[in-house]
């Protein structure tokens, strides 16, 4: 598989993006097993898992990216779920930093719509047999 310069600096973001959230929400999630804790175990596993949750979203488009293989209803699902991930209230859990998460999600959702919009055409053009395309 070859890799294709303008594919590797769409997937490099999307990757740190994941591996970041990853980490954050893992770590929310580890402080259940602290002595000290400020709130209940629930609000550190809606706000840990909700982290994890949006980090398999990026992870996801990271890994359809660089799919040799066009998953277009995959593009359309991710579409979708980031759509709805996008209207939930993260700056009512985390803050401020909540409206940076809700921006990266709704470009996440409005990307992966263009990638499924564009694929389609692309999609109905390479079915075309070799004898269908000479003249």
């Amino acid at each position: 598989m070859k890799w294709h310069p303008a594919k590797l600096v769409v997937v490099i973001p999307l990757g740190l993006i994941a591996a970041f959230l990853a980490l954050y929400g893992g770590s929310i999630i580890a402080i259940i097993f602290a002595e000290y804790k400020d709130g209940s175990d629930a609000t550190y596993l809606t706000i840990g898992g909700t982290s994890l949750a949006v980090s398999a979203l990026f992870a996801i488009a990271a890994l359809l990216t660089v799919s040799p293989t066009r998953y277009r209803w995959g593009w359309l699902v991710l579409a979708v779920l980031a759509l709805l991930a996008s209207a939930l209230p993260y700056a009512a859990m985390v803050g401020s930093v909540g409206y940076a998460v809700n921006a990266a999600v709704a470009l996440l959702a409005v990307g992966s719509a263009f990638v499924y919009l564009v694929g389609d055409r692309r999609g109905r053009d390479s079915r075309l047999t070799q004898a269908e395309r000479r003249p």
